[in-house]
């Protein structure tokens, strides 16, 4: 959602305007991180079903937060949690002083160490699985690079750095290493689909408020994006939204636009928000698109706001 987010955001922005960068950069960051998830899923679905369960994006409650995990995997003889990574340009992970270093172009930033990130949520998992009382296998925890790009090294030739970081292609082969050291099975798939169960029905996924997002809501461009030229600005005529710079037709434009809007202001619209994000005059126009999103109504009618039908964004 926060992807999403952003993505509107940038949309929206004047193309000069002074936090353009600075969106487009938490954007970027924001993908990358996705896409190491994405990566390590590929490899991952080639796991036969009978053997291990696959949980992806929890997030759990511990005491008065939460802690989340990428990729979990569950088998008879041991879990693994994954943390997935995805860094340009080459890193250096130091566990001295518990850091990343990337260097690109010259440029070096620091960031956590991913293995401790991975140890901390690995013990919180151990945490939530003897509070639900339920028996486990030994849990290891790994860190998967995705970019075949980015260098890797090492400089104080940790062992530990060398054991659980590795790039996403390896993921198979690493599991195929743990079936090795883990012979004994300590669960049955029952168990297992016992843990996912209760798992699953514990996520809590994180809702993001846009409120707390610092967006420059009152500096971003209203109306309805152009699918064809990208030109904000579309008129209703005849049923269609025309566009004025290239003469584009589209009958669903405003869906798009809708949907920038849910994202920006908080999951409710009601016809006046409508009309003035659109651009359009008509009452009855406003109802009639609403209503073609098939969206979840409250209130009365003299006071009736909208929020989006299940699946919106999907």
């Amino acid at each position: 959602m926060k992807i999403l987010i952003y993505e509107a955001v940038v949309k929206r922005l004047p193309f000069n305007h002074p936090r353009k960068k600075e969106f487009q950069t938490k954007l970027m960051k924001l993908k990358a991180g996705y896409k190491g998830e994405v990566d390590l899923d590929y490899y991952l679905a080639q796991l036969p079903e009978k053997e291990f369960i696959l949980l992806q994006g929890l997030r759990l409650p511990h005491f008065e937060t939460h802690f989340q995990i990428d990729t979990l995997l569950l088998s008879p003889s041991f879990f693994i949690n994954f943390e997935s990574k995805n860094y340009a340009g080459e890193i250096d992970i130091d566990l001295t002083f518990d850091q990343l270093i990337r260097t690109i172009d010259g440029k070096q930033d620091t960031y956590g160490n991913p293995i401790l990130q991975a140890k901390i949520q690995t013990s919180n998992l151990t945490t939530w699985l003897k509070n639900n009382s339920f028996s486990y296998p030994p849990i290891e925890y790994f860190v998967t690079i995705s970019s075949a790009q980015t260098i890797i090294k090492n400089s104080n030739n940790s062992p530990e750095v060398f054991y659980r970081v590795f790039r996403t292609a390896r993921a198979l082969y690493k599991i195929e290493d743990m079936k090795l050291k883990f012979k004994s099975e300590t669960l049955t798939m029952k168990d297992l689909k016992k843990i996912a169960h209760k798992l699953i029905k514990s996520h809590q996924p994180l809702i993001v408020d846009p409120k707390v997002l610092n967006l420059p809501l009152n500096e971003l461009i209203k109306g309805i994006q152009c699918p064809e030229c990208h030109q904000f600005g579309m008129k209703r005529i005849h049923g269609n939204w025309i566009c004025s710079s290239c003469s584009h037709l589209s009958k669903t434009a405003h869906i798009s636009a809708i949907k920038d809007f849910f994202l920006l202001h908080g999951f409710s619209i009601d016809n006046q928000q409508l009309r003035e994000f659109l651009g359009i005059d008509s009452v009855d126009l406003a109802t009639h698109i609403l209503k073609s999103i098939n969206p979840i109504p409250s209130g009365s009618k003299k006071n009736r706001i909208y929020s989006p039908p299940k699946d919106f964004f999907s």
